[in-house]
């Protein structure tokens, strides 16, 4: 499916790295293609078990209701998620949207088939805008986001049209990246401005003496309260968050306290990790950590991940 895509927006797409990448990968197998696009390499464990595993993680420990119906996926990608969320037999058919093309065109429909065999037509891939989509008020029973809302150039703009789209009784969940609330603009402009090294440019066919940035990539930080603020201004009647976190630990003994904290229901957790030491880091690239729930599904994940939700 082709969708309206403002002009600035489909010559930036066109001219962005990632096209001319997805068209080298046109011809490799299903999991090179997620290893390199959908986790941009940086995950090579990471089995479609695992992410079969971990939505049913949120769905039965912390969103408390069932994953069914229509759903759509932001920034999909090539569609990895998509297909594993249309596995599920109450999943009717899954909207994967993403403004690149030839990601749509080459690489969903392998990715797709690869997932799910001869129901690879529950997933149906679409050329589009997360800002602009060309469906009906009230169509979707759910809004699928990892990490792709953060690149939003307007997170309020983006989440108006994510809410029109839902159903009266509609969701949105997120895996994605909420920044500390106390952080200051210049420590998300240092964020941003923060150069990929040498391995990430060869890997994207760039030349390794050009300067590129996160913001030049157009990524964008939000805060917790950012992503709080714009879902409430953009009509969201709830909301909530969780930062999931990794069971594995440097000191084995905190490990297994982490291990058995994970098995115990979120509300249980949270109140004991009321009695834990918060998370220590030597670098700005960190998440809110409130709401902590360690979970061990997101163990071979690069990195641990800010859980949001909202409901229409």
């Amino acid at each position: 499916m082709h969708w309206f895509i403002y002009k600035d927006l489909k010559k930036s797409a066109e001219e962005h790295y990632r096209t001319r990448f997805a068209v080298s990968l046109k011809d490799k197998d299903p999991p090179t293609i997620i290893r390199h696009i959908t986790f941009d390499g940086v995950a090579p464990e990471v089995t479609i078990r695992d992410i079969d595993n971990l939505f049913n993680f949120v769905e039965k420990r912390i969103l408390k209701r069932k994953i069914k119906g229509t759903g759509l996926e932001v920034g999909a990608g090539p569609a990895t998620f998509s297909s594993v969320l249309a596995k599920k037999d109450s999943v009717e058919k899954m909207y994967a949207v993403e403004v690149c093309r030839p990601i749509v065109e080459l690489l969903i429909p392998k990715v797709a088939e690869y997932v799910l065999g001869g129901k690879s037509d529950k997933v149906a891939g679409v050329v589009g805008s997360f800002d602009n989509m060309e469906l009906p008020d009230g169509s979707v029973d759910f809004v699928f986001d990892f990490f792709s809302l953060h690149h939003s150039d307007n997170l309020e703009t983006t989440l108006k049209e994510c809410r029109r789209v839902l159903k009266k009784d509609g969701f949105i969940f997120c895996f994605d990246k909420a920044r500390p609330d106390y952080f200051i603009r210049e420590d998300l402009d240092e964020l941003l401005d923060a150069e990929y090294d040498e391995n990430f440019k060869k890997k994207m066919g760039m030349p390794l003496n050009q300067k590129f940035t996160r913001r030049m990539n157009d990524e964008k930080e939000y805060r917790l309260k950012d992503w709080f603020s714009a879902f409430q201004n953009s009509g969201f009647a709830q909301k909530d968050y969780f930062y999931l976190a990794k069971t594995e630990s440097r000191n084995p003994v905190f490990g297994k306290v982490k291990s058995f904290l994970s098995a115990l229901p979120a509300p249980v957790q949270l109140f004991l990790n009321r009695f834990l030491p918060s998370p220590k880091f030597n670098h700005k690239f960190i998440l809110a950590s409130q709401n902590r729930i360690f979970a061990k599904e997101i163990n071979s994940f690069p990195k641990e991940i800010s859980f949001l939700t909202a409901c229409k």
